[in-house]
């Protein structure tokens, strides 16, 4: 972005520091030697445990062994590089406006690279204890006690701001209703801890007027504020397409005086979809997204979906052999059916099912179009002629699509998502807004299956939409064990 006053973009775009007041000096230094001291713990105990795995000799002799000089120097050196690994990394932030996992990733990064020099370091020096129990059990250890430590102390801060202690003063920019918005929700927050001295509202319609003089006015008006209050930190709820002449001066005043600017990413209004910034090369760069945020439950939500696809695939094999012979004696035609259908940010995938019908089903679609019942671009036929005798009781059972835990594994789809639906439904599919349901992996199972319902089309893609919005590993352990009943029932069939 190029400033409309000529200034430099290289100063212009750093975020100034919020001051450090006597009490958060004190703050800091509590949180410093709290995080050696967890970090000095962590390494007595991983070498306590690691050491002597078979007890054979009393912990403290365990660690008196290992009391040299040069133990000393080298401890000291190490567990004091920590402090500067996690400042680096920004854990010594403000993360008030911060979800508790962006602090877990940072924190789980810093300690990866704060461990990782233990490697070489054991090379060179050669430390007999420095194994690979060790490591586990310290990073373990470490990253544990240290994501503690920071929960308690935030939950500690929150309480004390709710008491009125730890509070920032700050001004919002903004139009309007979004001044006052953000306004109304940072004095709903009290333990954001934050005051609003004042809001200055901003008419976007004269934004793009060149002679408005609008921003000498505010920038005046942010001076008087600056020397009547201590300003802690100033808020900007404006478009960035239209306010740049606006938001360059409110920057540079705020820079100068040491005083922290939040600019609300209003790029757009969504309706649906959430922004993050990340960076990129130390600038900003504002991350949109409709789908599940990428946080550690994703994580765990693929480890459970391999856990489980691998013990499904195993245990179910011997029956997955029992239907495959019956489906091939049932009628003529391959015991497995595929077919390419749209998934995760409209990439296509094979899925893999037990094949329910005839062997040239697809082709004999186009003559069954007439009697389609479905609304919507969906296909389906109360009674299709296309469905075998076996096929029926398959589908009914749901047994039919057992064999996409193979895609579970592969990655391509989850245990709970919106169905995968075939390029030709995906090809009618109208609505813009339905398309959301690619912004997150398909499932074998999902809401409305859970729910023992068939539902129609708006029904069933307003039941993804409310999936996506709600996501969490809770709700899909609620859906997997409510559909077992239903399927069990014969009313949970695809």
């Amino acid at each position: 972005m190029n400033c409309p006053h000529g200034c430099d973009n290289s100063r212009v775009e750093k975020v100034p520091k919020a001051p450090m007041t006597p009490k958060r000096k004190a703050l800091m230094t509590l949180i410093t030697v709290a995080d050696l001291v967890v970090v000095t713990v962590a390494m007595i105990l991983a070498l306590a445990i690691t050491a002597d795995p078979l007890g054979r000799e009393p912990v403290l002799s365990v660690l008196q062994m290992r009391v040299t000089i040069e133990n000393v120097l080298f401890v000291a050196t190490y567990i004091a590089s920590w402090h500067f690994i996690l400042r680096v990394f920004g854990l010594y932030r403000s993360y008030r406006l911060s979800p508790a996992s962006r602090e877990w990733r940072d924190l789980g990064i810093a300690v990866l690279v704060a461990v990782a020099p233990l490697v070489p370091a054991d090379l060179a020096f050669d430390f007999e204890y420095v194994t690979s129990p060790f490591l586990t059990a310290f990073g373990t250890f470490s990253f544990a006690a240290l994501a503690f430590e920071r929960r308690f102390l935030r939950a500690v801060a929150r309480q004390l701001r709710q008491r009125g202690h730890n509070i920032r003063n700050v001004i919002v920019i903004g139009d309007g209703s979004k001044a006052l918005g953000m306004s109304s929700s940072l004095a709903r927050r009290n333990d954001l801890g934050y005051r609003v001295l004042e809001v200055l509202e901003v008419d976007e319609r004269k934004l793009t007027e060149p002679d408005s003089g609008l921003g000498d006015r505010l920038t005046a008006r942010l001076s008087e504020l600056f020397e009547a209050h201590p300003v802690d930190e100033v808020f900007v709820a404006l478009p960035l397409d239209s306010s740049q002449a606006l938001i360059w001066p409110v920057i540079s005043l705020c820079e100068e005086q040491g005083i922290m600017v939040r600019v609300l990413a209003r790029v757009a209004d969504l309706a649906w979809g959430r922004a993050v910034v990340d960076e990129l090369g130390g600038k900003p760069v504002i991350t949109i997204f409709s789908g599940p945020p990428e946080t550690p439950k994703l994580m765990v939500k693929r480890a459970v979906d391999v856990v489980a696809s691998v013990v499904g695939l195993v245990l179910l094999s011997p029956f997955f052999l029992i239907v495959a012979i019956a489906v091939k004696r049932d009628s003529e035609g391959p015991a497995f059916y595929s077919q390419e259908r749209v998934g995760y940010n409209r990439r296509r995938f094979r899925t893999w099912k037990f094949r329910t019908m005839v062997p040239d089903a697809e082709a004999l679609q186009a003559d069954l179009e007439d009697r389609n019942e479905a609304q919507g671009p969906i296909f389906k036929i109360k009674e299709d002629p296309r469905v075998t005798k076996l096929g029926a009781w398959l589908r009914t059972t749901s047994i039919d699509e057992l064999p996409q835990l193979y895609n579970v594994l592969k990655g391509e789809m989850s245990l709970v998502g919106p169905r995968p639906l075939p390029i030709r439904d995906v090809d009618r599919i109208d609505v813009r807004w339905h398309k959301r349901r690619f912004s997150v992996k398909p499932g074998i199972t999902c809401l409305w299956q859970s729910q023992g319902r068939e539902p129609t089309f708006d029904e069933w893609i307003k039941s993804d939409m409310e999936y996506i919005d709600h996501w969490s590993l809770t709700l899909d352990m609620k859906i997997l064990l409510k559909t077992i009943p239903a399927v069990l029932s014969g009313h949970g069939a695809a």
